[in-house]
């Protein structure tokens, strides 16, 4: 934390100084900040400085029509000060509440949307504004704002990140906790393992060119795919691989019969698994595949289940505008059909969004929804996750006991469905709250528990974020050698996975304990009774030639003294 405390008194000295030097001038500062509480600190105080110096401050908080240009006119027209060019500085805010969705049909864009296009054709009409403006952003709508906003982008005055001050200091990997899992409730009559194999090779025998083929294929891929996910695979890479090569034989010949909602229901099938098994990329391109050829045939139900996987897989990609654009299909395709499952999954969905882009209140809103239809439909696995949701929200909001309230309920609900996936975000968003509250050891407990289950069900990015997060609780416990461990087996995987932005926050991290360590090493300092390495013995040769060097030099100035 001092650290950060560090950057940020020095980002704060480079803002007071643009505010100070760009009077007279149009002059847009971004500045990402995604603590708030700090970000209205650093408001209060450069305000206070500018009126020292004579610089007038005035706020516009962004809303529905979040045009910049449109804000700054109307208070040009109300304030006389202004329009006789009086010193002043503008900070705005509020880009962090605009909804990412359109929540009337008839809307072309949602409200974030509006704001990214105001900005981009903005620079002719802002000259006339020859100001500081201080634009405060989150880091995720800064990034968005390079995409979608390059012509602002390139003619800004400069960008400015201040760093997370509050208590949770190592940003959470796992944030995006219990999505729905894509239903697939005829994985309950799926045959035993064994039957299944037999019942395959006898068909084979007697007439392998039978649809049933393909069909027992697709319960096979599915039925090893069930054992990883409930923890109970004997050989999880070789189960896995047995799983990927069912689908795919399922898929090949479901293409040869033209069967296509078959075909269709395997792709979906092989993207759920991938998606599982932390391949985000190969699913994505299998979602792709099933989506357009559901579409094609009017397949209402394959339509879903694409859109739905797609927006988890493109949020999971941290790709916001992607993932809330095939969500708003998907809500919007759920409702003109009457399918109220896949409805509260869209309205998770967009929860998992706003919560990665650090927007709890309109996160918990939609959770909520989601929590009320899945209970008024009797969906009790679904309702395990959505109670999962709204306890992350509370735990990011800093609300600590309705947290772990929620995530207690959670927890209940998920052992008596037996989904070990949800149950484990559960145990994991339990221990960040024990991580928050300084109780380092209850949180490391609730971290392993939740690592022993992610490691069950092969959910390789939970395992990474598991070790990952438990490292910081056990750094604080002065455990420092456990704790880099921890960040470099969290960093292996994030390599295998190509997460390379979680593979920078571990050498960060791994960087940091680096420093610390040496100087714990004092304080453990080796004992006089430990094995110190022996005293070279004098070269007896290089003894004598240094007396003889020294007797000619005596000698010498013996002669120089009697001459």
């Amino acid at each position: 934390m001092d650290d950060a405390k560090h950057h940020n008194e020095e980002i704060y000295d480079r803002l007071i100084s643009l505010i100070e030097n760009s009077q007279g001038r149009l002059a847009p500062i971004v500045v990402a900040c995604d603590d708030l509480r700090l970000r209205d600190r650093m408001i209060v105080r450069y305000e206070n400085e500018a009126r020292q110096a004579k610089i007038r401050p005035y706020r516009i908080v962004l809303g529905k029509e979040p045009s910049l240009r449109s804000n700054l006119a109307k208070l040009k027209e109300q304030d006389e000060y202004l329009q006789n060019n009086g010193e002043a500085v503008f900070t705005v805010t509020g880009a962090e509440l605009l909804l990412r969705v359109k929540l009337n049909p008839q809307e072309e864009q949602s409200e974030i949307e509006k704001f990214f296009g105001y900005l981009q054709w903005t620079r002719e009409g802002l000259r006339e504004f020859r100001y500081p403006i201080v634009l405060w952003v989150t880091t995720s709508i800064l990034r968005e704002m390079k995409l979608r906003a390059a012509d602002f982008w390139s003619w800004r005055k400069a960008e400015l990140r201040f760093l997370d001050e509050s208590i949770e200091q190592i940003p959470l990997v796992n944030d995006h906790l219990s999505f729905s899992k894509l239903d697939s409730s005829s994985d309950e009559t799926l045959p035993p393992l064994d039957e299944l194999l037999a019942e395959i090779r006898e068909l084979e025998e007697r007439s392998p060119k039978s649809a049933g083929v393909a069909t027992l294929y697709d319960k096979l891929g599915r039925v090893y795919a069930r054992q990883i996910e409930q923890g109970e695979a004997q050989n999880l890479e070789q189960e896995r691989e047995r799983a990927i090569k069912a689908f795919g034989k399922a898929i090949i010949e479901f293409k040869s019969l033209a069967d296509n909602r078959a075909l269709i229901d395997a792709l979906i099938s092989l993207g759920r698994f991938l998606k599982a098994q932390s391949e985000l990329t190969n699913a994505l391109r299998t979602f792709q595949q099933s989506l357009e050829l559901a579409q094609k045939i009017k397949y209402h139900e394959g339509e879903l289940s694409s859109l739905h996987g797609l927006g988890w897989v493109y949020e999971q990609l941290e790709q916001p505008s992607q993932a809330i654009s095939f969500n708003q299909q998907f809500l919007d395709l759920a409702r003109e059909v009457g399918d109220a499952r896949e409805e509260s999954n869209a309205l998770n969905n967009f929860g998992g969004v706003h919560s990665s882009l650090k927007q709890y209140p309109q996160a918990l809103n939609f959770y909520q929804q989601s929590l009320n239809l899945r209970r008024e439909i009797g969906d009790r696995d679904g309702e395990g996750g959505s109670l999962c949701n709204i306890a992350h929200i509370y735990r990011l909001m800093g609300h600590h006991q309705p947290a772990i309230e929620f995530y207690q309920e959670a927890l209940e609900v998920q052992r008596e469905v037996g989904n070990q996936e949800f149950e484990s975000n559960s145990l994991g968003g339990l221990g960040s709250v024990y991580k928050a509250l300084g109780q380092y050891q209850r949180a490391i407990d609730s971290y392993d528990q939740c690592l022993s289950i992610k490691r069950k069900i092969g959910d390789r990015i939970g395992e990474a974020n598991s070790l990952y997060d438990m490292a910081f609780p056990l750094a604080k416990l002065d455990r420092p050698w456990e704790a880099i461990q921890h960040y470099q087996q969290a960093k292996q995987i994030y390599q295998e996975l190509g997460l390379d932005f979680r593979v920078e926050e571990c050498d960060t991290e791994i960087y940091y304990l680096n420093q610390v360590i040496p100087s714990q090493r004092i304080l453990t300092a080796p004992k006089f009774d430990d094995v110190q390495p022996k005293p070279r013995r004098p070269n007896r040769q290089k003894i004598l030639f240094l007396l003889f060097v020294s007797g000619i030099a005596i000698a010498l100035l013996i002669w120089v003294l009697t001459r």
